[in-house]
């Protein structure tokens, strides 16, 4: 099965891409908003999530929009932002550390050759 792809636009610009890697980003990206939107409508004043969505639209009604924008959007938000950056940090570490140990070959996932067992 073939995974990249090339776009090319009527100007010469061409952008290739991985299917794959574009599909894994949108389910978490899919994952990640539907869990932000299940966080903010959770705690000791429940808000349905069609509410918390219409709040966060503009169309909810005003005790719903403080507890929405101001108590518990910001958290969510620092929540995401958060683990984005430590994501990004340990990616970062890894690639120029080169840490066998960090590296999908250890557990067999890697598409190299595996070497042959020693002697």
């Amino acid at each position: 099965m073939k995974t990249n792809r090339a776009v090319r636009s009527p100007g010469g610009l061409s952008v290739r891409l991985d299917v794959r890697a574009l599909t894994v980003v949108a389910v978490l990206l899919l994952t990640a908003l539907t869990a932000s939107v299940v966080l903010i409508g959770t705690g000791d004043f429940p808000i349905p999530a069609g509410d918390v969505l219409r709040t966060l639209f503009g169309e909810g009604d005003p005790g719903q929009e403080f507890i929405v924008t101001e108590l518990r959007l910001p958290r969510v938000l620092v929540g995401l932002l958060v683990g984005a950056s430590l994501g990004l940090g340990g990616a970062l570490f890894q690639s120029i550390s080169r840490n066998p140990l960090g590296s999908p070959d250890v557990l067999g996932l890697g598409q190299g050759r595996r070497p042959e067992p020693s002697p």
